[in-house]
Formats: structure tokens, sequence, C-alpha cells
């Protein structure tokens, strides 16, 4: 296990000490593990350079949050209705949304683009990417949580409702408190997935909703070849806020597990 963390550490270390060396050094002959001088020059001459990026980090932001929270709440009303619902009409629709996963992003993307490309002169490019995003994620988002509701006993459901719950009232304060820690997990991979998706974000934005993978990738083309250093401070300053979000959401897993059962 500590072999896998030290390969997995190791290139996130990598780019956070060589984003706080003098470019020069960055690619030094030995190499450097724990370099003598620190410096933010390459923070600076990004602000400097690339002005665009704040924005970038926002619409990155803008687009995650509402992907994860679209994402969750359509995939978890219905796994609800795949688990409580049966009929060859649901079954059939759910393996078409198996299917439709399997696709890669490129090949749907290619039909789409000159339908979304005309979309983008009445509609914010950041709504058509939380709707891609979501479209995408919502598939698989779906079964996992079905998988969820397939775990939880009937019995509680039916419980509630003698105890005078409504079949709503028995979803919130039964159901959905259970499924707390399947939903986190969705929320995460929906947020990583959504934060450094590149292919959707490049066809189908502009210079002022660019995301920062994009901006990042812009950054790696220049005529003059990329400036490492500043590419190194990008790329930690576009970690910062997911690393935050995983922090900030992984503790709700734990206290979910039982919070559905206690209330009931």
């Amino acid at each position: 296990m500590l072999l896998v963390v030290v390969w997995s550490i190791f290139p996130i270390y990598y780019i956070v000490i060589s984003a706080f060396k003098m470019p020069r050094n960055i690619f030094a002959y030995p190499p450097k593990i724990f370099p003598s001088e620190f410096t933010t020059v390459n923070f600076l001459e990004l602000f400097k350079n690339w002005s665009s990026f704040p924005t970038a980090l926002a619409n990155s932001l803008i687009v995650t949050l509402a992907a994860v929270l679209l994402t969750v709440a359509v995939s978890l009303l219905a796994g609800f209705a795949y688990s409580r619902f049966s009929g060859k009409l649901v079954k059939n629709s759910a393996i078409f949304l198996l299917v439709i996963r399997m696709f890669p992003p490129i090949i749907i993307s290619i039909p789409l683009y000159p339908v979304l490309n005309s979309m983008n002169k009445t509609v914010d490019p950041r709504a058509v990417l939380v709707l891609l995003y979501s479209a995408f994620e919502v598939a698989i988002m779906t079964w996992i949580f079905k998988t969820a509701f397939d775990r939880i006993p009937r019995e509680l459901e039916e419980a509630a409702l003698v105890d005078g719950c409504t079949q709503f009232q028995s979803f919130v304060r039964i159901l959905i408190p259970l499924v707390a820690p399947t939903a986190v997990a969705v929320s995460i991979l929906v947020g990583i997935y959504s934060w450094n998706e590149y292919i959707f974000a490049f066809l189908f934005t502009s210079s002022g909703s660019q995301t920062t993978p994009v901006l990042i990738a812009e950054m790696m083309g220049g005529l003059t070849g990329p400036s490492w250093g500043q590419v190194f401070a990008a790329s930690v300053l576009q970690m910062i806020p997911m690393i935050f979000f995983l922090l900030i959401i992984q503790r709700f897993i734990v206290s979910g597990l039982m919070g559905g059962s206690l209330k009931g």
C-alpha cells in the first residue's frame, strides 16, 4: 500500500515543487527532490501573462457545482424509480442507459457540434456544458443509486407508512438519509469528471467561458513552447478547489450511514 501511495503522490508532489522553483531549475539535472530555493515568480507570471485564468477557474467551479447538483438530483430519483418499480419498459430503459454510456464522448460530440454551436449564440456555453456532463454521467450514476436503493429493505418504508408518513415523506426522511453515502460518492465522481473534462469544454466554449483544462492546454500549445513554471503554477491552483471539495464532502460518508434508520 505504501508503494501505491508513493506512486500516486509523487506526480502531484513534483508538480507542486516545480511550481515553486525558478523556471531554469525545473528540469535541472540531477533533479532535486527537496529544492533549496523557493519562489512565487511562476504564480506572478501566470496572472500577468494569463489574466483570463481566474475567469477560467470560476467557470470550472460554476460548471462543476451545477453538474454535480443536477446529476445527483436526476439520478437519485431515477435510481429510486428503477429500484421500486418493475416492468418491461422500465427494464429496457435501464439497459438503454448503459448502452448510451458505452459511447465515447468524441463520437457523441461530432453530431452534437453543429447543434450546440448554434445554441451557443443564445445559450450560455456553461449551461451547455452542465447539460452535457449531466447527460453523460446520469446513466451510470442512476445504476449506482439503484443498487443503493435495492439494498434498503422495503420493510423500512412500510413501517414509515404505518406510522403515518406519506410516500414522499418516507422517501425524504428514510430513504434519502440512508443513501446519503452513495450521494456523496456520486458527487465525488461527477465532480472529478466535470472538473477535469476537456473534450466537451474545448469544443463548446468560447474565450470568455473557457474552463481551466482548456486554458492550461492552450498554455502548453504556444508558438514558443510552454512556460513550464506557469503551467505547473496553474496546475497547482487548479488542484486546490477539488482537494478542498473532497476534504469537505468525505466526512458526510460516515455521518449518513445510519441517519435514516435513526430518524425512522
